[in-house]
């Protein structure tokens, strides 16, 4: 059979605004669309939890862009620099905060597992215990980690699919299996996006992919559809992402005012802190300040909500500043070989 080959124009160069925006698309969606809605009890009917099906592609589209020739110890480190230090300041922000101002008391077996941030492995007694948004930190870093001994593959789609269906699979069953929903729903069904967006990512950088009809493609698409189907397993929401991801890059795009562009670029420039800091901020610590200091307004819709926009609008301040200071910390680490490509995020 003759490979099917997919072929841009040309490479792609620069840095890619467009990827920026989705990312603030996709903040927005989960925070204003699944999260707010949810603190008001509103039926999640547009789905916005697909916002995270989006980062998880993302997420491949970024690395593949940002490849280079580097060792597997430059590129963990990073990778480490790129997560780690914004998540352990918001991390242990919760920790304090939650202990002072909600009365929250954290295990230490618990704490540690969070700061090694492969916490949602350990089951859904860990995933959210600290923090909802947590469990996100685990299901990157892990596909990271997985990346690194299949990059040598990525110009064989045959082989990521294949290596992605396995992990997709294996994590789905392993946690089905053992009853752990919040690993199952949340970490599991969206691992095959990430190796989704490493072909993205490749296709865009190079200006062209193969697919190669080899055994091993076979078996990837058995291990992503048919055997997980028959268990009652299904990939659906990543692909329901890209297709998100693929409306507003090809049509919504074309008709929004570049104002709207340049703040969705915005938000996706501070989208990890933002992901990290949000949800606490719009619940928990909305109706502690409603309750402490706005006694008389009571918990109704119309303050959640004011109380959510100045808790957002407080959260995109918080992020601003933190993402900064670590860019600027960063900056004083010795760059060793090459720098990051074009489009690394």
């Amino acid at each position: 059979m003759t490979p099917l080959r997919l072929e841009l124009p040309a490479p792609v160069t620069g840095r890619v605004e467009t990827l920026d925006e989705l990312k603030g698309l996709a903040i927005l969606m989960i925070v204003v669309l699944y999260h707010a809605a949810g603190v008001l009890g509103m039926a999640d009917v547009v789905h916005g939890e697909l916002g995270v099906d989006m980062f998880v592609i993302l997420s491949g589209i970024g690395l593949a862009l940002g490849s280079q020739a580097e060792t597997a110890g430059r590129y963990l480190v990073r990778r480490f620099l790129r997560i780690y230090p914004a998540y352990w300041v918001v991390l242990t922000a919760c920790i304090v905060a939650g202990t002072k101002f909600l009365g929250q008391h954290y295990g230490g077996w618990d704490v540690f597992l969070h700061y090694t941030g492969m916490h949602v492995w350990f089951g859904s007694a860990y995933a959210m215990s600290i923090n909802d948004s947590f469990w996100f930190i685990t299901l990157v870093v892990s596909l990271y980690v997985a990346y690194l001994p299949i990059r040598k593959y990525i110009d064989r789609p045959d082989i990521i699919l294949f290596a992605g269906g396995a992990l997709s699979f294996g994590c789905a069953w392993t946690y089905l299996h053992f009853n752990q929903p919040v690993p199952y729903a949340h970490f599991s069904l969206r691992m095959p996006g990430f190796f989704l967006g490493l072909l993205i990512g490749r296709l865009m950088k190079s200006g062209r992919l193969e697919v190669r009809p080899t055994p091993m493609l076979g078996a990837a698409l058995l291990l992503l559809a048919y055997v997980p189907y028959t268990l009652g397993i299904i990939f659906i929401s990543p692909v329901i992402g890209l297709a998100v991801l693929g409306g507003y890059a090809f049509l919504v795009r074309l008709v929004t005012h570049p104002a709207v562009r340049r703040a969705l670029s915005y938000l996706g420039v501070l989208s990890l802190e933002i992901f990290l800091i949000h949800q606490p901020m719009i619940r928990e610590y909305n109706i502690l300040v409603l309750q402490r200091y706005f006694p008389t307004a009571g918990i109704n819709p119309t303050s959640l909500v004011i109380g959510m926009a100045v808790a957002f609008a407080l959260t995109i301040v918080l992020a601003d500043l933190l993402h900064s200071a670590l860019t600027k910390l960063m900056a004083l680490v010795p760059a060793k070989g090459p720098g990051p490509a074009v489009g690394a995020q």
